[in-house]
């Protein structure tokens, strides 16, 4: 049976709002491992999915324009390269420089260990789920990466969710176009090896350490 709007509201509301909200508090006062909460997320909607029929895990895909992505991934390349160097320049290259083969490592399994779930959570799963609610234009672009951006406020700081709200309307937008898990999967973890790469992907990793710290007497 068809979940009505109201019930896909208010799941929407815990899963995406309050349950990441949960996961601020506790991590203020203890530093949460990332996986495990990424994992029992996906764990949860890939059970909620596997029951609704309007949740396809291999919905009918749209050729990607490869030139458009091309374009994305090198203007994400050059901002995010020129926001590290103006703003943190202490951070820029520091893992590839300092620890190679940690950022090896980092370039060869966040696509399968993080991007994966997270695609699932948030484009296959969310925007087929709660399309009946939020339909399939500027609304549901919009509340998807509102709550894509929500979820990395985990990192207690504010440039992880303001990138991922700006990746979030990307994503978004490309899955609309596309309906493609596999497209949204290589467009994401190109952002985030940039990200790790270039520096900025400390405030997606060891900026909530560092915080946590600085808020600990």
């Amino acid at each position: 049976m068809k979940p009505g709007k109201l019930t896909l509201v208010i799941e929407c509301t815990l899963l995406f709002g309050l349950i990441p909200g949960l996961l601020l508090w506790f991590q203020l006062h203890q530093n949460i491992p990332f996986f495990p909460v990424l994992f029992g997320f996906l764990s949860l909607t890939l059970l909620i999915g596997w029951r609704d029929p309007n949740v396809s895990f291999r919905p009918q895909t749209q050729t990607a324009s490869p030139k458009k992505l091309i374009l994305r991934i090198a203007a994400a390349a050059i901002g995010l390269t020129l926001l590290t160097a103006l703003f943190y320049p202490p951070l820029l290259f520091r893992l590839p420089r300092e620890r190679p083969q940690l950022w090896l490592m980092v370039m060869l399994l966040y696509p399968l260990l993080s991007v994966a779930p997270q695609e699932f959570l948030f484009r296959t799963f969310f925007m087929q789920r709660y399309r009946p609610v939020f339909g399939e234009g500027a609304t549901m672009l919009w509340v998807n990466a509102l709550a894509f951006a929500w979820a990395h406020i985990f990192f207690l700081n504010l440039i992880a969710p303001i990138l991922s709200l700006i990746a979030g309307l990307l994503l978004a937008h490309t899955w609309q176009k596309t309906k493609s898990f596999r497209t949204v999967c290589l467009e994401h973890a190109l952002y985030g090896q940039i990200v790790f790469t270039c520096g900025i992907g400390w405030f997606f990793y060891q900026g909530s350490t560092a915080a946590i710290q600085q808020m600990t007497p």
